[in-house]
């Protein structure tokens, strides 16, 4: 399986090429729609293609999805949602573009959630001090984030749904196109995310300050669409009855237990569970390089949350609230996506190198939420 190489020949190269220059002018069109400047696009596309590009090189040496992904990509089979929409979407390209080309494919969903997800933290930061603008472009330069987005399979598609899911909730008047893209995006690939983010949307739409006219018609279309992809979601996960759930968590707490980042959650606390998903590996806990790395980037993650948290709580000023109720963003739609995919998540996930990929589907909102509180003394403002 891993006889794959970068390149087969002289035209692997050129359209590898071509691939990464066509996602540079994508991104720098894009720019402009996420209020950035196209240098600092562009910064983080290239930041991006690199671990792009060290992802490839580790994968052709270790067992990785990406390398059966491509492979199945050449064969025949039928349309599924999940892993197989992501080979389906390969195969348009397996046969033209090296492994390598391929990723550069995978690595423009990867950037376009990234240069989302810095949009947002750059609006919520915008009358912040200096510091905590620094402090934003630390969290969009974390090796975790761009390593596992850049990659061949779900990851990528699913951060670039959640960066702009986040981005359009930031103004959902004017984005809610966005945020149907943002929606399709994930029940291709991971369908029962889908339903959560439509199932919170429609609650959400209840605490939300809108029209009624408005209201109603968003709460209809979003019952309509649960109707519809509730059997779909239960055939993804091969739930045939609502009994069955407790069993599917079970089942779902024993897979990929045998590996170097496996372990048993069964007989944590849901708090546990919660802080397993998010935050580990810690550094004592890395057992190989990557490991280790994502460890780093998790102590980077805790000291936002508690900076945050910390100044927040006991900051000698303003008493401390949250305007949930925005009059332009969707903040309620936010919180309760983010919390209820990340309780999901670690209900069901026992393996630390399956949580620090699929984490990125609601840490970024959390990231959010942490530099929305943020307020030491030595920021610019303390408005909320």
């Amino acid at each position: 399986m891993n006889n794959l190489v970068f390149f087969n020949n002289t035209t692997d190269i050129f359209s590898t090429f071509t691939v990464l220059v066509l996602g540079g002018c994508l991104i720098n069109i894009l720019a402009h729609n996420f209020k950035a400047t196209k240098t600092r696009a562009l910064g983080l596309y290239v930041w991006h293609s690199i671990f792009c590009v060290i992802y490839v090189f580790i994968s052709l040496r270790q067992p990785a999805d990406s390398i059966a992904y491509y492979i199945k990509s050449k064969g025949s089979f039928d349309f599924e949602l999940g892993t197989y929409a992501v080979v389906y979407f390969i195969g348009f390209f397996s046969d033209t573009l090296s492994y390598l080309g391929v990723f550069m494919i995978f690595n423009i969903f990867g950037s376009i959630g990234l240069i989302a997800v810095d949009a947002s933290l750059r609006h919520v930061t915008e009358n912040k001090s200096s510091f905590v603008k620094f402090m934003v472009l630390i969290v969009v330069l974390l090796p975790s984030m761009n390593f596992w987005t850049g990659g061949i399979g779900k990851d990528s598609i699913a951060f670039m749904s959640t960066g702009l899911l986040l981005w359009a909730s930031i103004n959902f008047k004017q984005n809610y196109i966005l945020l149907f893209i943002a929606f399709v995006c994930m029940f291709l690939v991971r369908p029962h995310i889908g339903a959560i983010m439509v199932f919170t949307f429609a609650l959400s739409l209840l605490l939300t300050k809108i029209s009624p006219l408005k209201r109603i018609f968003f709460i209809i279309i979003s019952i309509i669409g649960m109707i519809k992809i509730s059997p779909i979601v239960f055939k993804y996960l091969k739930l045939d009855q609502a009994s069955s759930l407790q069993n599917y968590i079970d089942v779902r707490q024993g897979y990929n237990i045998d590996g170097g980042g496996s372990l048993d959650i069964g007989s944590l606390s849901i708090f546990n569970k919660i802080f397993t998903h998010g935050f580990r590996p810690l550094p004592y806990e890395a057992h190989n390089f990557l490991s280790f790395m994502s460890s780093i980037d998790n102590m980077l993650l805790l000291i936002v949350f508690s900076l945050s948290l910390f100044s927040a709580l006991f900051f000698k000023g303003k008493k401390f609230s949250l305007n949930l109720s925005h009059p332009k963003e969707n903040r309620w739609f936010l919180l309760i996506f983010s919390l209820s995919v990340m309780i999901t998540s670690s209900m069901i996930t026992s393996n630390l190198g399956i949580s620090v990929r699929q984490k990125w589907m609601y840490m970024p909102i959390l990231l959010y939420f942490m530099f929305l509180i943020m307020k030491v003394r030595w920021s610019n403002s303390s408005k909320f």
